[in-house]
């Protein structure tokens, strides 16, 4: 077998095979009660060489007939579960993981592979050994593997959702099923880029004004910690009342100096606490309405949510996944709690045979033009394309959005910053203007 073996010089290798079965994915795709546990293995291949790796699997016995499936004789399998643990340890915040724009670029690969008439197994070989991330190019030598063992493509994808989210996986199951996966494929590249180009265009719009609030907090840091308490001892020589915004701003720095450490730790469990809570359900729903009422930004946010919406609608349906089918995984895909919420509702209202349009229209996060265009794509049976207009018209609107903020944003910081700054300085100084009266 090809993903096994070594060269002859190499009588052992270390490999990590995929399941034979896959994993049951709930709603929100996560792992069942059946999920796959991972294995360690001996076993001697056709030449009489022994072998050693990984797999993935529901139970021993399971894993013992992946490996004789291809073609190996098994001498020793057992559980893997404290040395993979021990291996996956990592800090966290930089752990594993697959942007999208590396799954965009790896799809129109793919597709351009595919059309070419390059075979399954050998355009999988190709994509693994030019993937420059390391999880993406293992998960495609699993896939790979589980693929010459017999199993479907979208099935091996299927058991890595860490790398291939729903929308991928539906996607080539549409592909696989309609013998178009080339097309389909190049679909798939050209939703996931535009998706990558909106979040781009929505992160370099957030990019300056973070700098900028970033800065402000270092700079009343700075005065507080160092500046402040100068101007707090002049004054306690003096003597005397000093006036309310030096009292609280003479406060504040004592605060901030006397007490760092605890102030250090309050800043940073409030930050896991509050990430910890945006994890929940409640949490992340309250979160995602809450941001979607900020000024300016909230804006920006509610169109690249509609502008995702319709794109992956339209894409699903195009590709003939059925509309029950289309609304669970763009639910699952959206990226925002209060759309996915909607979608779900609505879901669960054309499960029970109602329009989607009029269970849209009960959400006031789509706006009046959407619910329209929908409308008629359902009376004309033209859903797909109507919702591709969606999808087009608001990535417009966040690129126009994105330029008005740019243009907006960086007076409107600079106003901050002075008003800030100024404050700060006018309540320092303010005692100097009674100097006299304190003197006496």
């Amino acid at each position: 077998m090809t993903a096994i073996a070594s060269g002859p010089d190499t009588p052992t290798t270390t490999n990590e095979v995929g399941a034979g079965v896959p994993r049951r994915l709930g709603r929100r795709g996560e792992s069942g009660p059946e999920a796959a546990r991972p294995f360690e293995y001996r076993a001697l291949d056709q030449a009489g060489e022994m072998r050693t790796g990984r797999m993935t699997s529901l139970s021993e016995a399971d894993a013992v007939a992946r490996l004789r499936r291809l073609g190996l004789r098994p001498v020793r399998v057992r559980s893997a579960k404290a040395d993979v643990a021990g291996r996956e340890l990592s800090v966290p915040g930089f752990g594993k993981k697959v942007k999208p724009g590396e799954l965009a670029v790896l799809a129109r690969q793919f597709a351009t592979m595919v059309s070419a008439g390059v075979p399954l197994l050998r355009s999988l070989s190709v994509l693994s050994s030019q993937a420059d991330n390391p999880l993406l190019q293992s998960t495609l030598e699993q896939v790979r593997t589980d693929i010459e063992a017999g199993d479907a493509l979208s099935d091996s994808i299927g058991r890595h959702p860490k790398v291939f989210d729903h929308f991928f996986v539906s996607m080539v199951r549409a592909g696989e099923a309609a013998g178009a996966l080339d097309v389909v494929l190049l679909q798939l590249a050209a939703t996931l880029e535009k998706q990558v180009a909106v979040r781009q265009k929505i992160r370099s719009a957030l990019a300056y004004p973070t700098a900028v609030l970033v800065m402000i907090v270092g700079v009343i840091t700075a005065m507080l910690v160092f500046v402040v308490p100068i101007f707090a001892g002049i004054y306690d020589d003096l003597g005397g009342t000093l006036p309310l915004p030096t009292r609280m701003l003479v406060g504040l720095s004592e605060v901030l100096t006397t007490r760092l450490p605890f102030v250090v730790v309050g800043v940073g469990a409030t930050v896991v606490l509050v990430r910890r809570w945006i994890r929940t359900d409640s949490g992340r729903h309250r979160w995602h309405a809450a941001t979607l009422r900020l000024p300016l930004v909230g804006s920006l946010l509610r169109k690249s949510a509609i502008a995702r919406f319709g794109r992956t609608m339209s894409v699903l349906t195009r590709a003939g996944v059925p509309v029950l089918g289309t609304l669970r995984i763009t639910a699952e895909t959206v990226g925002n709690s209060v759309v996915e919420r909607a979608v779900a509702e609505c879901e669960d209202a054309v499960r029970r045979g109602e329009a989607i349009a009029p269970n849209l229209a009960r959400h006031e996060i789509f706006p009046a033009m959407v619910i329209q265009l929908v409308t008629v794509g359902e009376e004309t049976g033209s859903l797909d394309q109507m919702l591709d207009i969606v999808g087009t018209s608001f990535e417009e609107e966040v690129d126009a959005s994105v330029a008005g903020f740019s243009a907006l944003i960086e007076p409107l910081l600079m106003a901050v910053i002075g008003l800030i700054v100024g404050g700060m300085v006018v309540a320092l100084y303010l005692p100097m203007f009674r100097i006299i009266d304190l003197v006496q």
